[in-house]
């Protein structure tokens, strides 16, 4: 008997309801006898295939075991029946016969038979089969607990996750405060992700922003963005400028991260009095950052840069561009540019770049991140297999 088996203890079955049908009285009380020999003390007993089809559908039983040749309704028609109610489709059925007909045998499993036992029936046979089937529903059943369990857990904790970004309110609230346009979507590959982003507006007037990605996806990921949340919390709100920052931030993480595990980061400060963009980098995605009325001007920023968890000895800069009404820019995660469209390519280097090139001429300053992510999901190829986050800033007119 297998080791998983072995681990359902025998009271835990010897309760489980059990249905015999047989139109033979004498073969009834015979099984009914030697499951009650056995140990089983749940045993319900029906003379024909109504008479079975009543009690399955007053008291669903744990297992079945049923004759085929049977008047009124016969055993196959109870088998397929039984099957199409959901409290019963997944139980054991064990079919009992005397024919040796291949052809009516594989019928039967056709129908949903789980397992054929042949008359005459041998008691021990007929108890280590009822044993073995009911110790596998037991198992099945609390494998699915489990799985309901886990699914509940990993809902919770994406309702968590979620609960860290910056909300529609918020983004409104900097809005009008700011008069800073914010639009943003993020998408994880499964439940849970390891894409992160936040807004944060500064004891100086400025606005603070970030955006990471942690290597992997999944739950190990989505702790890691909690431990990056609490690391930025911690940090005061008067910044003093990106690269310290970052380099701060990579401090922590070297310590907390197992081995192997890393991020990449952008951070960055909007000045609107001074229209300027201080940001620095730890191998982030490269944003692209332009000018509405000028599409040459469209173009990829500088992100290079150790990514952050790998070396306390890392050290970044602080660079600066110009950030007027005149301006917008656009941050991704890799997954934009790692995902195969439908004609093969990636959208990635040049293809990226002039598709926000065309759209920030058509469009003007509207939209331009829902048009990029409007195309992007009409063209590609498979589910995402990893994050996906973009995040878009400009000043309002």
């Amino acid at each position: 008997m297998p080791a998983s088996i072995e681990k359902v203890p025998l009271e835990d079955i010897l309760n489980r309801r059990i249905l015999v049908v047989d139109d033979a009285k004498s073969l009834c009380v015979l099984l009914f006898s030697i499951l009650k020999k056995a140990g089983f003390t749940n045993i319900t007993m029906a003379e024909n295939g109504m008479e079975a089809m009543s009690v399955i559908a007053a008291t669903p039983p744990d297992l079945i075991i049923l004759d085929l040749m049977m008047p009124i309704m016969d055993g196959m028609e109870v088998c397929r029946l039984a099957r199409q109610i959901e409290d019963t489709a997944s139980i054991p059925i064990i079919i009992q016969t005397a024919m040796d007909n291949q052809g009516e045998r594989l019928k039967a499993f056709a129908v949903g038979a789980s397992d054929l036992i042949t008359k005459p029936v041998y008691p021990q046979e007929l108890v280590a089969r009822t044993k073995l089937h009911l110790q596998n529903l037991v198992l099945a059943e609390k494998q699915e607990r489990y799985l309901n369990r886990v699914a509940d857990e990993l809902a919770m904790a994406k309702d968590v996750q979620q609960n860290l970004l910056p909300s529609p309110q918020f983004l409104a609230e900097i809005k009008a405060r700011f008069q800073v346009s914010i639009a943003s979507v993020c998408e994880p590959s499964s439940e849970l992700g390891g894409d992160f982003w936040r807004v944060e507006p500064l004891k100086n007037g400025s606005l603070g922003f970030y955006i990471a990605d942690f290597s992997g996806h999944g739950v190990v990921s989505a702790l890691n963005t909690v431990r990056l949340h609490t690391l930025m919390y911690n940090i005061d709100h008067d910044w003093d400028n990106p690269c310290s920052i970052l380099e701060r931030v990579n401090l922590d993480l070297c310590r907390i991260l197992p081995t192997g595990q890393f991020a990449t980061m952008m951070i960055g400060i909007i000045s609107r009095e001074e229209n300027t963009l201080y940001y620095a980098a730890a191998a982030a995605p490269q944003p692209i950052y332009g000018t509405w009325t000028s599409p040459d001007s469209v173009e990829y920023l500088d992100t290079s840069g150790l990514p952050l968890g790998i070396s306390e000895k890392a050290s970044y800069e602080t660079r600066k561009i110009t950030f007027s009404k005149d301006n917008f820019l656009f941050c991704y995660s890799d997954a934009l540019t790692e995902t195969q469209m439908k004609n093969g390519t990636y959208l990635e280097g040049d293809l990226l770049l002039d598709k926000v090139k065309n759209l920030s001429s058509s469009l003007g300053n509207k939209n331009l991140l829902d048009q990029v992510m409007k195309d992007f999901y009409e063209h590609k190829r498979h589910l995402l297999k990893d994050d996906l986050t973009a995040v878009s800033f400009d000043y309002l007119d």
